[in-house]
């Protein structure tokens, strides 16, 4: 009987094309199921302004993954101790709120040119300079106070009244997702107020101060619990102001300057750690002040803008957390009031305002490099 002969390299060469195939087939599949994964998963939300009425109590626990991660924007070229004049915004506005989100600027509502009362919100990118719009408000607002927690802006109370006449004060707290575009409305604050301070805290909003339609220099905290969505009151501050200005610092929510009545302005600088009974006083402002903001830099408190009763201030002022105490900064290049200011690391951002006492607006933008 004859021995069959194999041809091995044949055999060989069809062994390797068998193994290529499977090796293709298996990289088929395996590309197959990474597409219908992807298409299941939560992908990008289109960028269409919308806004939901729908009160959302637990907002933190669904926006988990939405977390403001400080930016440290490149201080190359920067000359500390000095303001420079940045990209003007878009329009000009007064009484405006602004919070800071990783590398971006909200500036929300406020006075228009025209003196009307705006639903406006436009951003900055700290980084390129550049200037965009996104979904207005839900509701036109000047005197109000925004924040950010966990890469949401929140806006709280506020005038309503289409012009400066400080009325309609409301009670509306509202978030704003930077990712979907979209407006949505969170749970009413206890007390109507304007012209409040407000900071956040861990994970509780914390608004005091302020005035509203009856009630011309409040003295009552209200806070606001993420996790809870919950409002609660806290102890009333030892001196009712409005026109104030609020900052979180070494565990505490401080509230500085302000008036009453509409007439001069205060010194007075009060702190609240959660869970005590009352409000402690602090070291006064070295400069009587109300309609400004405060930000925290380089470990201390600084102080920008505002008016005394009579004209805008430009002094600008720092508070040491270390040393309790107070020093003076450089003073802005344009005095004025109802600004935005932010700040990221030694960096201080003053946006907007009234050049002048009362009713006025700018497009001015400053940076100053802290120490």
């Amino acid at each position: 009987m004859a021995q069959r002969r194999v041809n091995r390299p044949t055999a060989a060469r069809y062994a390797l094309r068998r193994a290529v195939a499977v090796f293709l087939l298996a990289a088929i599949v395996a590309i197959v199921v990474w597409l219908i994964l992807s298409s299941t998963g939560s992908g990008t939300p289109p960028r269409s302004a919308a806004t939901t009425r729908t009160p959302a109590p637990h907002a933190s626990r669904r926006h988990a993954t939405h977390r403001a991660v400080p930016t440290g924007l490149p201080l190359a070229g920067i000359v500390a101790g000095r303001w420079a004049a940045l990209s003007e915004a878009p329009t000009a506005r007064g009484e405006v709120s602004a919070a800071r989100i990783g590398d971006t600027v909200y500036v929300v509502g406020g006075f228009d040119a025209a003196g009307h009362t705006s639903s406006v919100v436009q951003r900055l990118n700290l980084r390129t300079q550049r200037w965009s719009s996104v979904a207005a408000m839900p509701e036109a607002l000047n005197h109000m106070s925004a924040v950010s927690y966990r890469g949401q802006l929140y806006v709280v109370g506020g005038y309503a009244s289409p012009g400066d006449s400080s009325t309609a004060a409301t009670r509306g707290f509202w978030r704003y997702d930077p990712a979907g575009n979209r407006w949505s409305a969170m749970p009413d604050a206890p007390v109507a107020r304007a012209a409040a301070g407000a900071a956040v805290l861990g994970h509780r909003l914390y608004v005091a101060g302020g005035r509203n339609d009856t009630t011309s220099a409040l003295s009552s905290l209200a806070i606001f619990d993420f996790d809870t969505g919950h409002w609660t009151l806290g102890p009333s501050l030892a001196h009712p102001r409005e026109h104030v200005a609020a900052v979180a610092a070494r565990g505490s929510i401080w509230l500085l300057g302000g008036r009453a009545l509409g007439l001069g302005s205060f010194t007075y600088a009060e702190r609240y750690t959660p869970g005590a009974t009352a409000w402690q006083e602090m070291a006064p402002l070295p400069v009587a002040r109300s309609g400004f903001q405060a930000v925290v830099a380089t470990g201390g408190i600084v102080v920008v803008g505002g008016e005394d009763g009579t004209q805008t201030v430009g002094e600008v002022d720092r508070y040491s957390l270390t040393a309790g105490r107070w020093s003076r900064l450089a003073d802005l290049p344009v005095a004025r009031h109802g600004l935005g200011v932010v700040a990221d690391g030694p960096l201080v951002f003053a946006i907007d305002g009234g050049p002048q006492a009362g009713l006025t607006m700018s497009r001015f933008v400053s940076r100053l490099r802290v120490g």
